[in-house]
């Protein structure tokens, strides 16, 4: 049995399909092959394969746009941005053993006896 070998046109084809939105299934099918054998072989075209495509797709639509074309300008504007979430803030690094203790020293005398004998430790 030969080994599947894809063409530059069904690679071309499949990265287009998959910008678009299409199902591995169906293009599967449309290349008579199985969906492994999609996946095997054209796992750069279904990833960035396709995001090359719709980039390509968004340009043209906004150099349309650009030159006027009211139709592009309003498909270019109606899509909304997926602007980045801010980051997060940075969780706090966990305190070795050495520097918990020497936090917890500080106010060891709380709630005991020894809080009227010994004063507050100053804070920082």
């Amino acid at each position: 049995m030969v080994e599947f070998e894809p063409t530059a046109k069904q690679r071309r084809e499949v990265a287009i399909a998959a910008g678009a939105g299409t199902s591995h299934e169906e293009m599967a099918l449309g290349l008579g092959i199985s969906r492994p054998t999609l996946e095997k072989h054209f796992a750069y075209e279904l990833t960035t394969g396709a995001y090359r495509k719709r980039q390509d797709a968004l340009n043209a639509m906004f150099k349309a746009a650009k030159k006027g074309n009211v139709a592009a300008q309003k498909a270019y504007l109606s899509m909304t941005p997926a602007a980045a979430a801010p980051p997060l803030p940075a969780e706090p690094v966990p305190e070795g053993k050495k520097a918990q203790r020497q936090a917890d020293a500080k106010t060891a005398q709380a709630g005991t006896g020894w809080e009227t004998l010994l004063p507050a430790a100053p804070t920082q």
